[in-house]
Formats: structure tokens, C-alpha cells, sequence
């Protein structure tokens, strides 16, 4: 599984690795479509459904989601009840605090899927 070596306004590092935005997904991370979450909503603030597929997909045994610097990424109802329905773990923390709790989870072998907002 990537640890996450930090993050910052706008971008996070992975394995000595600097991305934008990102899907962890078992071992491979995967930059958030900006274009295409602008395009259908205006904003990278919001999760797309092949976002949320990704998620869910693998039977991860905890789901983090990384709500940005402020927490300003809006996690919808529907995200949050779909993810709770599946009786894993379900974190949603602003994104300093989600990286702990991410890497905390990788080395005590968990098996996670994550998705992280790196900007408001």
C-alpha cells in the first residue's frame, strides 16, 4: 500500500511521489479527473459517481475520504449512507488529519481505499 508522505494547499505527496488530487486504490493512486469534475459540477469540490464506484470497488476494509485543507469537499448523503451500508470503516476528516489516520491504517496492515482533496 502508498504512504503518503504529505500534503499542502493544492497537492499531495505519495511514496515520494507529487500529485494534484487523488484515488488510492490498493496499491495504485490515481490523479482526480479535474476537467471532467469541473465540467459536470463547476467545482472539484464535489465526488463523481465513477469516483465513488472506484471507492467502493476491491472490498476495501476502510474507506477514508480527505475533505481538503478547510474540509470543503462535500460529501452527499447518499455517498455517506452507500459506504455505511457496506459495514466497513468510513472516515471522513479534513485532509491533514486523513493522511495520519490513512497511514496509521496502512501500516497496521488495513486494506483501504481513499480518496483525497488537496485544496479548500
Amino acid at each position: 500500500m502508498p504512504i503518503i508522505n504529505s500534503t499542502e494547499f493544492g497537492s499531495i505527496t505519495i511514496d515520494n511521489i507529487k500529485y494534484s488530487q487523488v484515488l488510492i486504490l490498493e496499491n495504485r493512486v490515481i490523479e482526480r479527473d479535474y476537467n471532467k469534475l469541473k465540467e459536470l459540477f463547476g467545482t472539484s469540490h464535489k465526488i463523481g459517481d465513477w469516483e465513488f464506484n472506484e471507492l467502493i470497488g476491491g472490498k476495501p476494509e476502510v474507506i477514508l475520504i480527505g475533505t481538503g485543507e478547510q474540509g470543503m469537499l462535500v460529501v452527499e448523503d447518499k455517498v455517506i449512507h452507500a459506504i455505511r451500508d457496506m459495514g466497513v470503516e468510513f472516515i471522513i476528516e479534513k485532509t491533514p488529519i486523513a493522511i495520519n489516520i490513512y497511514n496509521e491504517r496502512v501500516r497496521s496492515g488495513k486494506k483501504i481505499n481513499a480518496l483525497i482533496h488537496t485544496t479548500c
